[in-house]
């Protein structure tokens, strides 16, 4: 059996081969950019507007004081949190059974999302693991009831995801709901709610709001991040019910599935049937997935990685339903021939857009990315500011645009470097390195003091060219 798994565990490792063959993405940047402020001020002060939570920049700074501050070294937390969730369907295959939970790791494997936002320095592979832990003890409570195990255990589970993103209480709502609608069905509740289950669940609880008390106020450092924590609640839905830019039809994960995700797609497809007629834990399942996807659907705000919150209880379905299918003897070459169909196609979208083409345009996945352009030249004023020593402490930059991620990060080591609008840029520009929009060239140019040289980039999706004015040396 252990045999059986090796591919899917080659698979997931396969992700670090080559992870800087995409461009920094402006998110994370932004996330670079925070670890950066942990090390100078020695926690994270956290933002209710960053809409997301402490934990994942801790994480980042754990490893970047471990290996390096690296674009590569913050994409490795997140290749290590995909790879767990790879192989998390072991964690259930006392319920499914090992052929389900090896088919469920499989489609994990190859799928394009995952294998994408693995190699990907943002929060949500990590999100995506806390919320399978969170189902996996919350199954384990339902079996075993409260004792001291399960009360810690359950409780760190709820404070991780409580400290990854906010919108965690998304899924609890969804759990909720998926358990009124079993009990409504069966006339019966999971488990005896005594004076024992009311005191362990308080006490589970307790040991998650410690931790998000602890996490939140960047252990007692910050006395206003408990506050904020609940803060952030109002502007997340002010957020997710506006869109902010990132508005999409409610069908906008079906058309993804549809076109990447045919093992999610294939869970989407079942999950009527496993909701009414499956085993009592995969009705769960089935139920809080699916209002889960409701949710996600009937939310304004849309991002492709955010699918990743549900996605993962559509492919344990699809592993049940495909080993269901292989263990009747009249559909077993059916199934056999249906993993491998989605295996194939997830396989080969995997490949062009994780390294064959990572900053294409009309990639869905490709969502507001920086072109390898503007990391080219980057690299190129890196290469003389190394060449010439104690040039880095005297090297001035200055930056005008509309939109100036990654660039505050990709310049972290620079000591005198500025970032403007296009109405607050400065009278003059005279620095050693001048970066602005194309857009914003017709009315800057003219502030350029000296002679310099020009260079166009690409700079991101949605964003124009960026203009690179080196200045000439005298002779």
């Amino acid at each position: 059996m252990l045999i059986r798994w090796l591919p899917i565990l080659i698979l997931a490792l396969f992700r670090f081969w080559d992870l800087g063959a995409r461009p920094i993405h402006h998110d994370e940047a932004v996330n670079g950019w925070f670890v950066d402020g942990i090390f100078s001020r020695g926690f994270y002060s956290y933002d209710p507007q960053n809409y997301h939570g402490p934990f994942f920049f801790y994480v980042l700074t754990l490893f970047e004081t471990l290996f390096g501050r690296s674009v590569e070294v913050m994409r490795v937390t997140t290749v290590l949190a995909g790879t767990a969730v790879t192989l998390s369907p072991w964690l259930f295959r006392k319920w499914i059974g090992n052929t389900a939970a090896w088919i469920a790791a499989i489609v994990f494997a190859v799928s394009p999302a995952m294998v994408f936002f693995s190699r990907y320095a943002i929060h949500e592979m990590f999100f995506m693991l806390a919320i399978i832990l969170f189902f996996y003890n919350w199954i384990r409570v339902r079996e075993e009831g409260f004792h001291l195990r399960t009360i810690l255990v359950f409780g760190l589970t709820f404070g991780l995801l409580a400290c990854i993103k906010e919108n965690f209480v998304l899924y609890g709502g969804s759990i909720i709901l998926a358990e009124l609608v079993l009990w409504a069905m069966d006339r019966k509740l999971p488990v005896r709610l005594d004076r024992k289950f009311w005191t362990g669940l308080a006490s589970a609880f307790a040991v998650g709001f410690g931790i998000i008390v602890l996490c939140y106020t960047a252990f007692f450092q910050d006395d206003e991040g408990l506050r904020k924590f609940f803060q952030a609640f109002e502007f997340w839905s002010d957020t997710g019910s506006k869109g902010n830019g990132h508005q999409k039809p409610w069908d906008y994960w079906i058309g993804l599935m549809a076109h990447y995700e045919w093992g999610s797609l294939l869970g989407l497809i079942v999950l009527p049937f496993y909701a009414i007629r499956g085993r009592n834990w995969i009705r769960l399942l089935a139920w809080s997935t699916a209002f889960h996807f409701l949710v996600y659907s009937g939310v304004a705000y849309k991002t492709p990685w955010c699918m990743l919150s549900f996605t993962w209880g559509l492919v344990l379905l699809t592993g049940v339903a495909l080993s269901d299918w292989i263990e009747s003897r009249k559909a077993s070459a059916a199934g056999w021939g249906v993993l491998a169909v989605v295996a194939v196609h997830a396989g080969v979208a995997s490949w062009d857009v994780s390294w064959k083409n990572p900053d294409q345009d009309g990639h869905p996945y490709i969502y507001g990315q920086t072109y390898r352009d503007l990391v080219d030249q980057n690299d190129a004023m890196w290469r003389e500011i190394d060449s010439k020593p104690g040039y880095k402490d005297s090297v001035r930059v200055q930056v005008v645009s509309a939109f100036t991620w990654p660039l505050p990060y990709l310049f972290g080591g620079i000591r005198m470097s500025a970032f403007h609008g296009r109405d607050n840029a400065p009278a003059t520009l005279d620095a050693d390195w001048v970066w602005i929009d194309k857009n914003f060239e017709a009315d800057l140019a003219s502030r350029l003091v000296g002679s310099y040289s020009r260079t166009e980039a690409r700079s991101r999706q949605w964003a124009s060219p960026m203009l690179i004015f080196k200045k000439k040396q005298g002779p």
